[in-house]
Protein backbone atom coordinates (compact mmCIF):
# COMPACT_ATOMS: atom_id res chain seq x y z
CA UNK A 1 0.00 0.00 0.00
CA UNK A 2 1.48 3.51 0.78
CA UNK A 3 3.34 5.57 4.27
CA UNK A 4 -0.23 7.11 4.85
CA UNK A 5 -2.23 3.80 5.02
CA UNK A 6 0.93 2.08 6.78
CA UNK A 7 0.82 4.90 9.09
CA UNK A 8 -3.24 4.63 9.96
CA UNK A 9 -2.76 1.02 10.48
CA UNK A 10 0.10 1.19 13.08
CA UNK A 11 -2.27 3.92 14.93
CA UNK A 12 -5.51 1.96 14.70
CA UNK A 13 -3.93 -1.29 15.75
CA UNK A 14 -2.11 0.40 18.49
CA UNK A 15 -5.30 2.05 20.02
CA UNK A 16 -7.56 -1.23 19.69
CA UNK A 17 -4.99 -2.81 21.63
CA UNK A 18 -4.91 -0.15 24.36
CA UNK A 19 -8.89 -0.48 24.16
CA UNK A 20 -9.17 -4.28 24.63
CA UNK A 21 -6.81 -3.77 27.06
CA UNK A 22 -8.87 -1.50 29.41
CA UNK A 23 -12.17 -3.03 28.43
CA UNK A 24 -11.35 -6.90 29.64
CA UNK A 25 -7.50 -6.54 31.42
CA UNK A 26 -5.86 -8.25 28.82
CA UNK A 27 -5.36 -9.08 25.23
CA UNK A 28 -6.34 -12.56 24.81
CA UNK A 29 -9.73 -13.29 23.21
CA UNK A 30 -11.32 -16.71 25.36
CA UNK A 31 -13.87 -18.90 22.60
CA UNK A 32 -15.66 -21.38 23.78
CA UNK A 33 -15.82 -24.13 21.51
CA UNK A 34 -19.33 -26.29 20.62
CA UNK A 35 -17.78 -29.54 22.10
CA UNK A 36 -16.79 -27.45 25.31
CA UNK A 37 -13.79 -27.24 24.68
CA UNK A 38 -12.00 -23.32 25.02
CA UNK A 39 -9.50 -21.66 22.97
CA UNK A 40 -7.53 -18.37 23.65
CA UNK A 41 -5.85 -16.35 21.00
CA UNK A 42 -4.04 -13.48 21.87
CA UNK A 43 -4.38 -10.49 20.21
CA UNK A 44 -1.05 -8.78 19.50
CA UNK A 45 0.26 -6.25 17.12
CA UNK A 46 1.25 -8.83 14.59
CA UNK A 47 -1.99 -10.40 14.63
CA UNK A 48 -4.14 -7.04 13.98
CA UNK A 49 -1.39 -5.83 11.57
CA UNK A 50 -2.44 -9.55 9.40
CA UNK A 51 -6.39 -8.90 9.76
CA UNK A 52 -5.89 -5.29 8.66
CA UNK A 53 -3.73 -5.79 5.90
CA UNK A 54 -6.10 -8.58 5.10
CA UNK A 55 -9.16 -6.20 5.08
CA UNK A 56 -7.26 -3.87 3.34
CA UNK A 57 -6.53 -6.41 0.52
CA UNK A 58 -9.75 -7.11 0.29
CA UNK A 59 -10.71 -3.74 -0.29
CA UNK A 60 -8.78 -3.28 -3.24
CA UNK A 61 -9.53 -6.55 -4.97
CA UNK A 62 -13.38 -5.54 -4.48
CA UNK A 63 -13.15 -1.44 -5.91
CA UNK A 64 -10.04 -2.24 -7.51
CA UNK A 65 -6.28 -0.39 -6.95
CA UNK A 66 -7.06 3.06 -7.25
CA UNK A 67 -10.44 3.06 -5.52
CA UNK A 68 -9.92 0.81 -2.87
CA UNK A 69 -6.73 2.73 -1.59
CA UNK A 70 -9.08 5.70 -1.44
CA UNK A 71 -11.61 3.64 0.18
CA UNK A 72 -9.26 2.04 3.09
CA UNK A 73 -7.45 5.58 3.41
CA UNK A 74 -11.15 7.43 3.98
CA UNK A 75 -11.73 4.65 6.55
CA UNK A 76 -8.90 4.36 8.25
CA UNK A 77 -8.63 8.62 8.64
CA UNK A 78 -11.89 8.21 10.19
CA UNK A 79 -11.02 5.12 12.49
CA UNK A 80 -8.79 6.40 14.55
CA UNK A 81 -8.34 10.23 16.35
CA UNK A 82 -5.89 11.74 18.88
CA UNK A 83 -6.70 13.69 22.13
CA UNK A 84 -4.91 14.82 25.22
CA UNK A 85 -4.52 11.29 26.53
CA UNK A 86 -3.27 9.78 23.27
CA UNK A 87 -4.94 7.98 20.09
CA UNK A 88 -8.75 6.22 20.62
CA UNK A 89 -10.81 4.48 18.26
CA UNK A 90 -13.62 6.31 16.84
CA UNK A 91 -17.20 4.60 17.20
CA UNK A 92 -16.60 3.54 13.12
CA UNK A 93 -13.03 2.23 14.39
CA UNK A 94 -14.24 0.08 17.04
CA UNK A 95 -16.79 -1.27 14.48
CA UNK A 96 -14.05 -1.90 12.11
CA UNK A 97 -11.55 -3.74 14.89
CA UNK A 98 -15.06 -5.44 16.20
CA UNK A 99 -15.99 -7.31 12.72
CA UNK A 100 -12.40 -8.04 12.12
CA UNK A 101 -12.21 -9.74 15.43
CA UNK A 102 -15.81 -11.55 15.22
CA UNK A 103 -14.21 -12.66 11.85
CA UNK A 104 -11.17 -14.48 12.97
CA UNK A 105 -13.52 -15.66 16.47
CA UNK A 106 -15.93 -17.55 13.88
CA UNK A 107 -12.53 -18.46 11.63
CA UNK A 108 -11.03 -20.37 15.48
CA UNK A 109 -14.86 -21.82 16.09
CA UNK A 110 -14.67 -23.62 12.56
CA UNK A 111 -10.96 -24.67 12.71
CA UNK A 112 -10.09 -27.76 13.47
CA UNK A 113 -6.75 -28.27 16.15
CA UNK A 114 -3.58 -29.47 14.47
CA UNK A 115 -1.84 -32.28 15.38
CA UNK A 116 0.48 -30.58 17.86
CA UNK A 117 -2.08 -28.94 19.33
CA UNK A 118 -4.47 -32.61 20.00
CA UNK A 119 -1.10 -33.74 21.18
CA UNK A 120 -0.59 -31.06 23.56
CA UNK A 121 -4.68 -31.75 24.91
CA UNK A 122 -4.02 -35.43 25.03
CA UNK A 123 -0.78 -34.84 27.43
CA UNK A 124 -3.04 -32.25 29.32
CA UNK A 125 -5.79 -34.89 30.21
CA UNK A 126 -3.32 -37.18 31.79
Amino acid sequence: MDKLIETYRRRILKAALLRHLRKTGSNCIIINQPKGEIKTIELTEILLDGLLSRFEKQAVSEFGNIEGVKAVRGIYSSAVDVNGRGEFLTESGKELIDDLIAELVDFAKKHKPSVAEGEHVKSAKR
